[in-house]
């Protein structure tokens, strides 16, 4: 019996696209999720554990979790939807339990290739009801059975990392939201026009490093000044467009980072615009 491949769930694109906004697949946050695959693989005595997210054309590793001895090498990132057991895990809400492969409706017909003995998948489904993608857990050496205690709580611990998804999404949407405004405020009030000053003036806002002939065009505009102990501050012009632009309080109070962090940060919420 061949084995047959999952369908599309009925709302895939829009499933694909909630994918997309959370911005996380090659992304340098990954290693966030890898605390959940651990987890899981301590609770289950599981020997491997993966989690993915499938966009509209792959599924996507993002952290994963594996005994040594069965560790695969070169594990590949990205591997086809199409073929794989995984992507039937979309289509529910429930996991897909098969304790003994050879014997489960979805599995017993998959090319088996690197000789799973038992699959658990469960959904990663969002707070609009998509699902994002799923964590699966294998073994290699025996067949292994769960209580229901036991998958409960492995539920819970998905439920648990979709709801990291849903509040990252959110913050880095908000955060668009906040560059996007503050943009026009900036070009409202003042008569520079280019985004590079835009962005050094953020740095200035932060307390960041800038050049020199950054700093004189900041200064020229009254924004900021050179004070006593030689530094670059800004102005009562300056403080006042920071406070328009909401960033005083809402981001860059709330954020201590320094050098290439403070600059990796503000790089990438410039992207959003």
């Amino acid at each position: 019996m061949k084995f047959i491949s999952a369908k599309l769930p009925d709302n895939e694109e829009r499933r694909a696209e909630a994918v997309e906004r959370t911005g996380l697949i090659d992304s340098n946050q990954a290693s966030l999720f890898n605390i959940y695959c651990e987890l899981a693989k301590d609770i289950t005595g599981y020997e491997a554990v993966l989690f993915q997210l499938f966009d509209s054309k792959e599924r996507c590793y993002l952290a994963e979790s594996w005994s040594k001895e069965e560790k695969i090498k070169n594990l590949n990132t990205r591997r086809p939807k199409d073929g794989s057991v995984c992507s039937h895990v979309l289509l529910d809400t429930k996991p897909l339990i098969a304790f003994d492969v050879t014997k489960h409706e979805i599995t017993k017909t998959h090319n088996n290739e690197k000789g799973v003995k038992s699959y658990i998948g469960f959904p990663i489904i969002d707070k609009n009801n998509y699902a994002l993608g799923m964590v699966c857990m294998m073994t290699f050496s025996k067949i292994k059975e769960l209580s229901q205690d036991k998958i409960d709580l492995v539920e819970k611990l998905i439920k648990k990392a979709a709801h990291q998804i849903d509040l990252m999404s959110d913050q880095k949407q908000l955060t668009s939201d906040r560059l996007i405004n503050a943009l026009d405020i900036f070009n409202q009030e003042t008569s520079i026009k280019d985004m590079i000053f835009f962005k050094n003036f953020i740095y200035a806002c932060n307390r960041m490093e800038i050049s020199k002939d950054f700093e004189e065009i900041l200064i020229e505009n009254n924004l900021c000044r050179i004070n006593a102990k030689s530094k670059l501050e800004l102005t009562d012009k300056g403080k006042k467009i920071q406070d328009k632009m909401g960033l005083h309080t809402k981001i860059m109070n709330n954020i201590t980072l320094e050098g290439k962090q403070a600059n990796d940060l503000i790089e990438g919420m410039l992207d959003e615009l």
